[in-house]
């Protein structure tokens, strides 16, 4: 493994561990097995690190949102919006807990929050693209028009978001068998409204 990514796993493990606000590059740097020195060479702050090991575990996530629009019209509607909850709930568990420790730390939430609306990037995104494709929907007909399209999208991945929450805060994790279970049910009751009558 290189040494980049024994940081990156090196920061998370230390900061699920002790938070943000009481780890240090120094500490990283004793997990990864390298000099504190050496920590420069790849990331540029301890802020830095934190943020790259957020886009690590975002990108699977991203993956599948991004396919989203290419699957208009093909498949059915509840199979697309299956794909992305089990990746929204694979992404929302493991970085629930990175992403809260920035709240911890207001003058980086604030600098990092400038840097999302410089690149247009954000939480908010993936509900605008999850309300995209089902506006799309919409027009070919195999998604209910009476539906808000950004409501069905929140709904979706507010369930998704609050159940990883619900997961990491009681410490419990779930066999593949009961997150499929979480989806089916969750799907079944969307479903009801967003397919056309």
């Amino acid at each position: 493994m290189e040494l980049r990514d024994r940081l990156l796993e090196a920061a998370e493990q230390a900061i699920r561990a002790s938070g943000l606000n009481k780890t240090t590059t120094k500490e990283i740097a004793r997990i990864a097995g390298c000099s504190e020195g050496s920590l420069y060479n790849h990331f540029q702050s301890k802020e830095d690190l934190l943020l790259q090991v957020i886009k690590g575990q975002l990108q699977s996530y991203t993956a599948v949102l991004f396919k989203l629009p290419a699957r208009k019209g093909t498949r059915t509607v509840q199979e697309n919006l299956e794909e992305v909850a089990h990746a929204a709930l694979d992404y929302f568990y493991l970085s629930i807990v990175m992403t809260a420790t920035m709240f911890t730390e207001p003058d980086f939430l604030a600098r990092h929050r400038q840097g999302f609306q410089q690149r247009n990037e954000g939480p908010h995104r993936s509900n605008e693209i999850v309300t995209s494709y089902l506006r799309f929907e919409q027009q070919l007909g195999r998604v209910n028009e009476a539906v808000n399209p950004r409501s069905v999208a929140d709904l979706l991945l507010g369930a998704c978001f609050q159940h990883a929450f619900h997961l990491q805060f009681l410490g419990e994790d779930e066999s593949e068998e009961i997150r499929k279970q979480f989806v089916s049910n969750i799907l079944q009751t969307l479903m009801q409204g967003v397919l056309p009558q």
